[in-house]
């Protein structure tokens, strides 16, 4: 069967409608929907069917491991099938990316799950692996520091490079077992110029394309980094990554200030395993090594400024797999229990010619640092081709007018995608906020609500009594509304999953930790899953009270 023509030759789509791939996985997704309802005691016609919608926030770690949880115990409560869509901020969006490389990840959740606690719950790092992936993504024109923080920070700490693509999720969105996914970013230029309540600050990925949401302008997803010209593809280029887009979706969450300051402590101490004792990223942590950022392996030997092969210098001994690993290896003890040590040049130049193997020539080092150190003086961030360049169908925007284009972490707008789901084209009637960030628990909210309003978009109202207490929130919150969805919101820490420690998890879980251990991630898929188990009757009681507003205003 042919393609359509603008899925060959990746030209702009401009409407307002859904895609055609997103049409069809939504329209799969009904029969599921309506046989999970009818099991919960709730049944519909498939017309019938309410879209609903989970929202999960930014937060880091906390967000990825809080998601898995979440998921996970609405599956096993019966209501994961209830769910038509899945969007996600920053560490929200990590969780997501690796799910959905499983076609049918809702029907193996749990194991899932128990593979990432695995994964996370270890220190490795392969320095040779980050840089070759750093040295090659320097050879792009549009080289930023978000490819820094993906093959670096964002490496650092999910622990895995993943070299898959999103229009590989396509099946897994099509195919009905599984919410539509969607992936928020937003346009830092436009945001700068604006403010978070304006609605051209948004952009979305999906599997099947990358748009503006506000001028309802898209391209495949595919296609995304290409050149464009007045709506027509002049350049096709290699897809991005998805460790690379994780780390465009989960830059540093917060101001362009704040982002300036994180990524200039985790640039220096990257190459100089040094950390500052202003540095967002350091954790108090008997496990983590003096000197080091946590999660990350620890150079002992400080380089030279003007040699760039002391960057590499360090005591670090690399496994047979090629991961570097903080503990000393097993030939390494041996070899000091039998006197036979090799000397530190030796262990140096070792390294040194095992990098310059797998990275390329010091040529290719001296472009990427130049280019990462004029990205952190002249903030080039999530720069790409800008696909709305010299468009003449939105000529009426300035945005025609940019070659490239900058996109950033959506949790510096609003840390939750409200503006997403509320497309009315989605026709979401519930949504499920689960705040996993670390901002005071009701600020994604009082935002959506102010969005709502400035953009003349239906959204309950929000009742500021229900929030007087922002240090010990309740663990659900639900608000209504004539002509709007409803909306059920949920803070991660609460008095109800921990009452007695809620100040003290906000502080121990930070949104900037590198490396979780078990224990703690135990207790965070609790914390998040007591939040569901908690309210599994209200969320029942909201999504009947939904189908009766809906059958009433057919009836009239």
């Amino acid at each position: 069967m042919a393609k359509p023509m603008d899925r060959v030759e990746g030209k702009v789509r401009i409407s307002h409608d859904l895609s055609a791939g997103e049409k069809l996985g939504t329209s799969n997704r009904k029969v599921r929907v309506k046989k999970c309802l009818d099991n919960l005691g709730i049944p519909c016609n498939l017309d019938e069917v309410p879209n609903i919608a989970i929202l999960g926030a930014g937060g880091g770690l906390r967000a990825m491991i809080a998601l898995y949880g979440t998921l996970d115990e609405l599956q096993k409560q019966g209501l994961l099938d209830a769910i038509m869509y899945l969007c996600g901020v920053s560490g929200s969006t990590w969780c997501m990316a690796s799910l959905y490389k499983h076609d049918n990840w809702t029907e193996k959740l749990q194991a899932l799950e128990e593979r990432m606690c695995a994964r996370l719950d270890k220190v490795t790092w392969s320095l040779p692996k980050a840089t070759k992936m750093l040295l090659e993504a320097a050879k792009d024109e549009n080289y930023s520091l978000t490819d820094f923080w993906a093959y670096s920070v964002v490496y650092g700490m999910l622990h895995e490079l993943d070299k898959g693509h999103l229009s590989d999720q396509k099946n897994a969105a099509e195919n009905g077992k599984n919410p539509y996914p969607i992936y928020a970013a937003v346009d830092e230029q436009s945001f700068c110029k604006v403010t978070e309540y304006s609605s051209a600050t948004w952009f979305e990925f999906t599997p099947h394309e990358a748009s503006f949401t506000s001028y309802g302008a898209s391209i495949p997803v595919e296609f995304f980094g290409s050149e464009y010209k007045n709506g027509e593809v002049k350049k096709k280029k290699e897809e991005k990554n998805m460790s690379y887009l994780q780390g465009l979706w989960g830059s540093a969450p917060g101001s362009r200030k704040e982002n300036e300051k994180v990524i200039k402590d985790v640039f220096f101490g990257f190459f100089k395993g040094k950390k500052e004792p202003s540095s967002p990223f350091v954790v108090a942590n008997e496990g983590c090594p003096e000197g080091s950022v946590e999660g990350f392996p620890t150079p002992t030997t400080e380089p030279e400024a003007d040699d760039m092969e002391g960057v590499f210098q360090s005591d670090l001994e690399e496994s047979s797999s090629g991961v570097f690993s903080l503990a000393p290896s097993t030939s390494e003890s041996s070899a000091k229990a039998s006197g036979n040590v090799p000397t530190t040049d030796t262990k140096k130049k070792s390294v040194m010619g095992d990098i310059k193997s797998s990275v390329g020539s010091m040529m290719d080092f001296a472009r990427m640092w130049q280019k990462t150190t004029h990205g952190l003086l002249t903030w080039k961030w999530g720069t790409n081709n800008n696909f709305l360049y010299k468009c003449s169908a939105l000529d009426s925007t300035d945005l025609v007018k940019e070659k490239v284009i900058s996109l950033v972490d959506a949790g510096i707008a609003i840390n939750c995608a409200f503006p997403l789901v509320l497309r009315p084209e989605r026709k979401v009637k519930l949504i499920l906020s689960f705040d996993y960030g670390p901002f005071e628990p009701f600020k994604a909210i009082k935002q959506a609500a102010r969005y709502c309003k400035e953009n003349c978009i239906p959204f309950p109202e929000i009742d500021e009594k229900l929030l007087q207490d922002p240090d010990n929130p309740s663990d659900c919150y639900i608000f209504r509304g004539e002509g709007a969805p409803t909306v059920m919101h949920f803070p991660l820490f609460n008095k109800v999953n921990c009452p007695a420690y809620v100040k003290e998890w906000k502080i121990r879980f930070t949104v900037v930790r590198f490396l979780y251990h078990m224990g703690d991630i135990t207790k965070l898929l609790q914390s998040a899953r007591l939040n569901v188990s908690n309210n599994k009757d209200k969320i029942l009681q909201e999504i009947r009270h939904i189908m009766a507003r809906s059958t009433k205003k057919a009836r009239s």
